[in-house]
């Protein structure tokens, strides 16, 4: 025999373990099969020492003996009355083994309801809920997601949302009622287990759900791309599950745009992207150069006052726009949503006039819920005879501060690129050194067509290099989260970086540039006093939004890629001065009718200190003021009305932007790149600047001309 040989010790060890290991109806059949062996061998040794009977009638057979046997295994008293000393022995025996089997009964339900509480507590069982929301992942825009959800749902009798982790259910469920205590009807199911395992996600009915929303693992080492490859693994999963992507939709959250088209042809029509690194970037730079818009974006993407519907355009068909904008009653009318024979719908914001609608279209609306409006009014506003609206302002030239490092810089920076008049600045912090820098513009950012570029030695979080730096002449300082830090670590950098620009703006009063900021963690806002001018794009807390908003109606989704986009229609703020007599008590109605006339939808107003009203009551009264301004879909910024707006600005710029240096220049940066040499750019030619539709500047006043020499 071998020296490693199994002992008999071993073997029995052995055997016990792989019993215990068994499910728990096999351990109860095993203990079932032991208790009828220890029956039968205590009844064959009671058969055999059991004295005769003295009734000749009575028998004590096999079937006799394993009675006898049995009551003893079951009960100690049974054996009181026994008699001899080899039957006393069999009993006690078989009492001793009858606790053994007991004591190991015990033990397996205990172990058995301890493992199916421990399966409860950790989410192993089954969901079978149907028409649910599954959100798979978990990371801080779950409860962003939740509380938008809940708000969806209030207007329901009962409503389920399921999130599969690998987080403990534990620790999931207790942040939930923690973070958001009350759901209303809205049921939060949670589930641990794989977004990748087939396994789990039949079991939380993903084949079931009325939609999936695929979270960004944000725990993935290798960055963007290992990010974005775990939604794409996430989608290969759920293509073997029956009703997945064909019965409901998935809304997948990606960081890298590129993957897009892969992403779409895996998910075979029933996938809905949101690029947000992308959709961020559009909105910082929308944001930056309109004061109030990050509002305006809170108040479309949340459920919380008025959004976005489709409904059937019914009894309107054959009809013109123009008349479904004064049917409807209590929502404006912004868009209209048509199906292609063979094509995918496309969605029209702000269509013209005379567009006819057709049997099958929808309309787009903005309304307070999808059951609060309807079609049927009859409104005939009309524009007080003689307004012509406000003379339009000249747009020009602008310059931007620009603090922070952030992989999103170079997709900001194009998009700025496309609003901004020709002559236009951007100064750039990055806290990083210049030849670092210049080989990122070179690679993320290429050729600038009006925007130039200036690097600025120095880190944003030192006072001293803000104050080299800081002007009255900025338009906005924005201030970027570097997402390849440390979340905590980012928002603390930015939260530095905004009370330093705000104590140094402090000097410069009423000319005192505004400042926007991207915070990556919801609860980081709430560090940051609003004191003045200050708006914030809250990463997590939009793209929470946007995902909700997507996930309830994907036909939303390619909404807001055009509203974000440059091109077509987007949001702004332009003076209430165009659109009313300032001072004078205007409907409603009324502001809504003059920007049809100027070729735009008004959904609501901003006044001076206040929350952005989308979808005003239809009859209130508004008195507007110098400082107000009016929310409208329209192709550009521009105050003038249709035809002026291809022409020449009623006057050029007051003094073209000009930087002297203070320090000896350096050697010129490639062109390609379109950064300036710490000099700056040299004077460009004072002459009228062309405002077309797609180089737009901003709707607010014109600021004083800029100095020859501001601070470097």
């Amino acid at each position: 025999m071998a020296d490693d040989a199994p002992s008999f010790g071993d073997r029995v060890r052995y055997q016990v373990d792989r019993f215990l290991s068994w499910s728990p109806l096999a351990r109860f059949v095993g203990l079932f099969g032991l208790s009828f062996l220890l029956v039968l061998t205590c009844a064959a040794l009671a058969k055999a020492v059991m004295p005769p009977p003295e009734d000749p009638t009575d028998t004590f057979d096999l079937f006799e003996a394993m009675w006898w046997a049995m009551t003893r295994v079951a009960d100690a008293g049974t054996m009181g009355d026994d008699k001899g000393t080899l039957v006393r022995f069999v009993a006690t025996l078989s009492t001793l083994s009858g606790v053994f089997v007991v004591a190991l009964l015990i033990g397996l339900v205990s172990s058995t309801i301890g493992d199916k509480i421990e399966d409860l507590r950790k989410g192993r069982s089954p969901v079978i809920d149907e028409h649910h929301t599954l959100i798979l992942g978990y990371n801080e825009k779950v409860f962003a997601i939740l509380r938008e959800l809940r708000e969806a749902n209030s207007n329901q009798s009962s409503a389920c949302i399921v999130i599969l982790s690998e987080t403990e259910k534990e620790e999931v469920e207790n942040t939930v009622k923690e973070r958001l205590e009350d759901m209303g009807p809205t049921r939060v199911v949670v589930r641990q287990g794989s977004p990748f395992s087939v396994h789990d996600l039949r079991k939380v009915g993903a084949g079931r759900a009325r939609s999936i929303i695929v979270l960004a693992d944000e725990e993935a080492e290798a960055g963007d791309e290992g990010q974005d490859l775990a939604a794409i693994k996430t989608l290969l999963a759920l293509r073997r599950i029956p009703g997945a992507l064909t019965k409901n939709h998935a809304v997948v959250e990606l960081l890298d745009s590129s993957r897009r088209a892969v992403v779409e042809q895996l998910g075979a029509g029933g996938v809905e992207v949101v690029a947000m690194a992308e959709t961020l970037s559009r909105m910082m730079v929308q944001t930056a150069r309109q004061n109030g818009l990050a509002a305006v974006y809170r108040d479309l993407l949340t459920y919380e006052g008025s959004e976005f519907y489709f409904t059937p355009v019914g009894a309107l068909a054959g009809r013109d726009f123009r008349e479904a904008q004064w049917a409807a009653k209590d929502a404006v009318v912004c868009g209209v949503r048509r199906a292609e024979a063979g094509a995918p719908p496309v969605c029209t914001l702000n269509p013209p006039e005379d567009f006819t609608l057709q049997e099958g279209d929808e309309l787009l609306v903005v309304a307070e819920d999808d059951d609060s409006f309807s079609l049927t009014a009859k409104h005939e506003p009309t524009v007080p005879e003689g307004f012509s609206g406000a003379t339009p302002m000249a747009r020009k030239p602008e310059r931007l501060l620009l603090c922070g490092m952030s992989p999103k810089l170079g997709d900001m920076l194009r998009e700025f690129d496309n609003y901004v008049l020709p002559g236009s600045e951007a100064w750039l912090m990055p806290g990083q050194d210049k030849e670092t820098f210049t080989d990122f513009i070179k690679r993320e950012v290429g050729g600038l067509k009006n925007l130039k570029l200036k690097h600025v030695e120095g880190d944003p979080t030192a006072p001293e290099a803000l104050k080299r730096v800081v002007s009255p002449d900025f338009m906005v300082a924005m201030v970027v989260a570097d997402t390849n830090r440390p979340v905590d670590e980012a928002d603390a950098r930015t939260v530095i970086t905004v009370l330093l620009l705000r104590d140094m703006f402090k000097a410069f009063k009423d000319k005192r540039p505004r400042i926007i900021s991207e915070i990556l963690d919801t609860r980081t806002k709430d560090l940051l006093e609003q004191d003045y001018g200050a708006d914030f794009v809250v990463s997590a807390e939009m793209t929470s939004m946007l995902l909700a908003q997507v996930s309830e109606r994907r036909e939303l989704n390619a909404v807001f890629a055009d509203l974000f986009d440059s091109d077509g229609n987007e949001v702004y703020l332009k003076r209430a001065a165009c659109y009313a007599l300032l001072g004078y008590t205007t409907q409603w109605l009324t502001v809504q009718k003059v920007a049809r006339q100027r070729g735009e939808v008004a959904i609501g107003y901003l006044k001076l200190g206040g929350t952005p009203i989308i979808n005003p009551k239809q009859g209130e009264a508004i008195v507007f003021a110098e400082e107000d301004r009016v929310i409208v879909l329209s192709e550009d910024d521009s105050e003038a009305t249709g035809d002026q707006r291809g022409g020449t600005l009623s006057e050029p710029p007051s003094a073209p932007l000009a930087v002297e240096p203070k320090t000896p220049p350096e050697p010129q940066l490639p062109a390609r790149s379109g950064l300036l040499p710490p000099e700056g750019p040299k004077p460009p030619d004072a002459r009228p600047v062309s405002a077309g539709p797609r180089v737009e500047g901003p709707s607010t006043m014109p600021r004083p001309p800029l100095p020859s020499k501001p601070k470097a």
